[in-house]
């Protein structure tokens, strides 16, 4: 089993060497690993057991033999087959599985912009595989690609990319009619798989959100762009979703948890700020340090009968005044 710590760097060098008709000593080889280690400011190797190790993997990993000849003290080596390479043999089974489950993980970026080599490596990958059996993918993401409205999202980043102004026509839940805005478009967020599009509308320099959804038309707009120095993850350090008040600043949620529940929360947290303020043998007390929004309300609500909000208290009495809502709805 080689030192896999700079093996790549290492199999290059090597490889270009016992194919260079060639053949090197121990010492000259290792020099050259060096050498091309310490232009890319990677430590270099110092044992011996290293390279002849690098030497065996090859012969075993890649079928091949290399010749071993003795010169007094000093033995050289070079490929038996001088037209060999490791970079130009077929992939073996495990070089396929790997590549074929990486290019799963991949494609759940395919669609997004400057990602269309990602189709054309998918492509290449099935023409090498042609004959053999096709790997069944392990892993499975959320995909919102082909949510209404993703067709916007390339023009929409080129354009925060290029700092160029465009033009939206966007139509909320709420307007019976679309309306025509001008944007200075910052930056583009994912949350509960759908897209929201972060800018400044027209002279206004207040933040805002669109979700991308709700977008008809993007087109380029001819009017002078106006940057930001918002740092967006500083702008969402504070908060669970996307919606937040001009102004609003975090406060203090405390929460009470049946023991037994709580472990569901502990495994995936609501909020980086999260923290265990007291535990009894019947629930658990947790504290969040976030801005009061919808989301956050959504949250709560989606926990049911297993959370209680103590505190704040507008926060307390708005999940009440929801709840009391929703059960109307079951009254006869």
């Amino acid at each position: 089993m080689p030192n896999t710590k700079n093996y790549s760097t290492r199999l290059r060098v090597l490889d270009q060497c016992l194919r260079s008709g060639h053949a090197y000593s121990g010492k000259e080889l290792t020099d050259f690993i060096n050498r091309e280690l310490e232009l890319r400011g990677e430590p270099v190797i110092t044992s011996r057991t290293t390279l002849m190790d690098d030497l065996l993997n090859i012969e075993n990993e890649y079928h091949t033999n290399i010749i071993r000849k003795k010169h007094g003290r000093q033995t050289t080596y070079q490929y038996e087959d001088p037209n060999f390479s490791v970079f130009s043999t077929e992939l073996n089974e495990d070089d396929i599985l790997h590549l074929s489950q990486a290019m799963n993980i991949l494609q759940r970026f395919d669609g997004m912009p400057e990602a269309d080599w990602i189709s054309e490596l998918s492509a290449r990958l099935n023409l090498c595989m042609n004959n053999r059996r096709k790997v069944r993918s392990a892993v499975g993401f959320e995909s919102s690609l082909y949510n209404k409205g993703m067709e916007h999202f390339t023009p929409l980043f080129d354009a925060i990319r290029k700092k160029t102004t465009v033009e939206l026509r966007y139509q909320s839940f709420k307007m019976a009619e679309p309306q025509t805005l001008i944007v200075h478009p910052y930056y583009l967020k994912q949350y509960n798989n759908r897209w929201f599009l972060f800018c400044c509308n027209g002279d206004y320099t207040n933040l805002s959100n669109y979700p991308l959804d709700r977008i008809l038309s993007v087109k380029l707009a001819h009017v002078p762009y106006r940057d930001t120095d918002i740092d967006f993850d500083e702008y969402f350090a504070d908060m669970i979703g996307v919606s937040r008040r001009n102004g609003q600043e975090p406060e203090e949620v405390v929460l009470r948890f049946p023991k037994d529940q709580y472990k569901y929360v502990a495994t995936k947290p609501w909020h980086g700020s999260q923290k265990v303020i007291e535990e009894t043998g019947d629930y658990v007390l947790v504290q969040l340090k976030v801005i009061h929004n919808y989301e956050l309300e959504q949250k709560i609500l989606s926990f049911g009968q297993y959370v209680e909000v103590l505190s704040p208290k507008q926060l307390r009495e708005q999940i009440n005044d929801r709840l009391n809502k929703s059960l109307q709805q079951y009254n006869p």
